[in-house]
């Protein structure tokens, strides 16, 4: 920073980067509840981990969930022990969340910089902050974080190889191990089709020293999985196959609803990091030939083309993406034209500032009743919620806010100030919803709903049966209640004297005669109803 003009240089000194990446990271790790959905399986897994012992193999209110690895989750369920005396088990856990995104975003400087260079490096990473699709997952206990960090490690031993090889392999290699314990075989496809690809397309690494990068790279990950398989299946045979065949049916073939899907969801998803691409493939058309935008090219295809072949496109499934896509785009910042470069910074300030006055504005209503009408909309949104005026969360978002407009008015003209104050805006936005609208947490906690099951299930029961009951609420029923039921789907008939089910409202009763209905429930405002039935005698 240029204090003596009063001026801030951009690119962003080292420390300031550092600042804006833990106001982007902090937020929402800590002080609420599990949210639906991602987040509140994670934490029902670390919560089986830590009360029940299940490290070995990931487990979800009792029965093995192999989606996933165990790799975050051994993370999570760690930090939710170092930091227990200080925060809720949940609030630990998701530190481990917050962790694997600062490697995430050092691997993808890391990259950039080998590639390109420092300031090249330094755009990457704002680009991926900017990111839409990050912005939530990057704050839950979700899996698919520790995976974005095992390939942004095997994208930065990619870049590695022509300079050192050796050690290249040996990062390549971890990464991939790392994000095969994270989220399983389609996790390693895109970095390792991709550095297999590479002597194919780019002839600076059609070099015998290549093979020092591809022997280790090769041996890391299967030494790794293949002992963690195998304790996997000492412990309960079977398992290994199991496994094997979880990830097989995540595949699919590729059909035109996929595609259909993806191109709407990556175009707000990967916003604004793919404008940014587009304008690097354009300025560098004729240097296509360049290694760095032959392994950008060769990640983005690989990426995208995993996409295609999972079965049940979700959203969160696209991150993978938002890792070539960021560096791709980060190369082309420094070349941005200064009309391009002033349309995508001024679109940022409009965009958080409107939406940042409009949190400040619905935060001052709740908080005083004035202006009413605006008041009585606002708590609408969540019935019952009961505002609170809290000094920590207001000094919090009210220094944040300052320092966005220091950072707009007082930065100097560059083309780097497009994805710095997009990352900017969306930290700021971020950080306002987490200090000035704790009603989120109110609307998306099972917090009440599970205790209210807890005290209805009669004393001594030792058996309840769920039906229709998805994974996220069997999570938190185990983490809040200690309410851990046995799927009636996986079941010839009912054993078990009561039955717990999820159902729409003005759903007819589904259970029969011979039940009696116990209880029902559901969160404000949400579709779903849980009802717990007794079987008759």
């Amino acid at each position: 920073m240029n204090f003596a003009a009063g001026r801030i240089t951009l690119p962003l000194a080292p420390v300031p980067l550092a600042l804006l990446v833990l106001a982007y990271l902090l937020p929402g790790l800590v002080g609420h509840d599990p949210w639906k959905t991602e987040d509140a399986i994670g934490i029902g897994i670390v919560h089986q981990m830590l009360e029940h012992g299940r490290w070995i193999v990931p487990h979800l209110a009792g029965e093995p969930f192999l989606e996933n690895g165990p790799f975050h989750y051994w993370i999570a369920a760690l930090t939710a022990k170092l930091f227990g005396l200080a925060l809720a088990p949940h609030d630990g856990a998701r530190l481990a969340s917050g962790l694997m995104m600062a490697a995430v975003i050092a691997f993808v400087h890391l990259a950039g910089r080998e590639l390109y260079a420092r300031t090249e490096g330094m755009s990457a990473v704002l680009a991926l902050l900017g990111c839409l699709g990050l912005l939530v997952h990057a704050h839950e206990t979700l899996a698919e974080i520790s995976m974005l960090a095992g390939q942004a490690l095997a994208w930065y031993g990619i870049a590695l190889t022509l300079r050192k090889p050796y050690r290249a392999g040996w990062l390549l290699g971890t990464g991939l191990a790392v994000a095969a314990l994270s989220k399983g075989i389609p996790a390693v496809i895109a970095p390792a089709a991709a550095a297999l690809a590479l002597p194919l397309v780019s002839e600076a690494w059609r070099r015998r020293e290549y093979a020092l990068t591809l022997l280790p790279s090769s041996l890391v990950p299967l030494g790794i999985c293949g002992g963690w398989l195998a304790l996997a299946e000492s412990r309960a045979p079977g398992l290994a196959l199991a496994w094997w065949q979880a990830n097989a049916i995540q595949f699919a073939v590729p059909s035109v609803e996929a595609l259909g899907y993806w191109a709407e969801t990556l175009l707000w998803a990967t916003w604004p990091a793919w404008p940014l691409a587009l304008w690097t493939l354009w300025e560098a058309r004729r240097r296509t030939f360049e290694p760095g935008m032959r392994m950008l090219l060769a990640a983005c295809a690989a990426s995208f083309a995993v996409l295609l072949v999972l079965n049940a496109p979700r959203e969160v499934y696209g991150l993978p993406l938002l890792l070539p896509l960021a560096l791709l785009a980060g190369a082309g910042v420094p070349s941005l034209r200064r009309g391009a470069a002033n349309a995508l910074a001024s679109f940022g300030v409009m965009s958080a500032g409107f939406l940042g006055a409009f949190i400040w504005l619905g935060w001052f209503a709740m908080t005083t009743g004035v202006p009413s009408r605006i008041a009585v909309r606002f708590t609408a949104l969540e019935p019952g919620y009961a505002p609170q005026f809290s000094w920590t969360a207001f000094a919090v978002a009210f220094a944040l806010t300052l320092a966005w407009l220091w950072l707009i008015f007082k930065s100097e003209r560059s083309a780097f100030r497009s994805v710095t104050f997009w990352a900017a805006g969306i930290t700021l936005l971020w950080c306002l919803a987490m200090t000035l609208l704790p009603w989120v947490d109110y609307g998306k906690t099972y917090r009440p709903v599970a205790q209210a099951l807890r005290k209805h299930i009669p004393a001594g029961t030792r058996c309840i049966e769920s039906q229709g009951l998805g994974e996220a609420q069997r999570a938190v029923f185990d983490y809040h209640a200690e309410v851990v039921t046995e799927r009636l789907e996986l079941r010839a008939e009912s054993r078990c004297p009561l039955l717990l089910v999820q159902a729409r409202p003005g759903e007819p009763d589904r259970t029969g005669p011979g039940w009696k209905l116990l209880w029902e429930g559901n969160r404000p405002r949400d579709r779903e109803r849980f009802r717990l039935y007794q079987k008759q005698s």
